[in-house]
């Protein structure tokens, strides 16, 4: 009777393992940039919130409130700056965040003011 033998021989091992490393190289510095895009994306919606806030505030009283200000998260800081006439929401990015980019972008700091103006320009989707 012939015996088979079961199992995997080291040269088969050794392939497998050298070819997984090679795709967890390629795969985690993409899985990085999607996940700060998303906690970008995160980050201007709450920019774009507090900015409806302000200009409902703002129909209700008269001038902008200065006193209303979003509560920071895990991977942004948030201020904001006012007058009557004029508010500029501010996010700057904490943490591994601080790394997301654009184009070349830098987008660790998202503004946007009263006018509906966002910077950077490249770091907005549209």
């Amino acid at each position: 009777m012939k015996r088979t033998e079961q199992g995997f021989t080291l040269v088969e091992l050794v392939t497998v393992v050298t070819i997984m490393a090679i795709l967890v190289t390629v795969a985690y510095p993409s899985f990085g940039s999607y996940i700060r895009k998303a906690t970008r994306t995160e980050a201007q919606s709450t920019l774009m919130d507090w900015s409806i806030r302000q200009v409902n505030w703002r129909a209700d009283h008269g001038s902008y409130n200065s006193d209303l200000q979003p509560s920071d998260s895990e991977y942004y800081a948030y201020s904001m700056t006012s007058t009557s006439t004029s508010f500029t929401l501010t996010a700057t990015a904490k943490g591994t965040q601080t790394a997301d980019e654009e184009r070349g972008i830098s987008c660790s700091t998202l503004t946007v003011t009263q006018l509906g103006t966002v910077g950077p320009e490249g770091c907005w989707s549209r």
